[in-house]
């Protein structure tokens, strides 16, 4: 795991952040060989949860992407205004310094750490323990994406190809 990803994934478990990896890392984590730069996760949107968070993107300098004060995440009917008529699936940090390192968290309540969280399964990396979405789930959430892009269609294919050995190996 690239040293930027592993440094945010400690910082985010020191804080106790609760959260769950998705996207592009988890399927990277369940075995998909491709290069992943940012980092999608599910957060528990409870406000000392969404505070703890807050504390952990100043800590890592992250910003917003858009000219939006992250505090803004706090706020659950400004979260719903920003899904419906904005259309956001996700809210955006990047490091301004190192723009590589970005994190998006999901907004809509469908994707929250609450709804997620029974399908999840628990990984240690290098002592720390994280929940990831399950193959299944995953392979659920890529299939959602409209319109579906190259990326998640691969990923699709990759995660279901794991499945299937995994099955036979049982």
């Amino acid at each position: 795991m690239n040293n930027y990803l592993r440094e945010i994934l400690e910082n985010l478990v020191e804080q106790d952040v609760k959260f769950i990896i998705c996207g592009g890392v988890a399927a990277v984590l369940h075995g998909v060989e491709r290069m992943t730069i940012d980092i999608d996760i599910s957060l528990d949107l409870e406000h000392t949860n969404l505070e703890r968070f807050l504390f952990f993107i100043k800590k890592m300098n992250f910003v917003p992407r858009v000219a939006i004060p992250a505090n803004f995440i706090l706020d659950p009917l400004k979260r719903k205004m920003m899904v419906e008529e904005k259309n956001a699936l996700v809210f955006t940090f990047i490091d301004p310094d190192k723009p590589y390192r970005q994190i998006d968290i999901f907004l809509e309540e469908n994707k929250s750490y609450k709804k997620l969280i029974n399908d999840t399964v628990k990984i240690n990396i290098d002592n720390i323990k994280i929940n990831i979405l399950s193959v299944e789930k995953l392979i659920d959430m890529k299939k959602d994406i409209v319109p579906p892009r190259d990326k998640d269609l691969l990923d699709i294919k990759e995660l279901q190809a794991i499945l299937r050995e995994r099955k036979s190996n049982e």
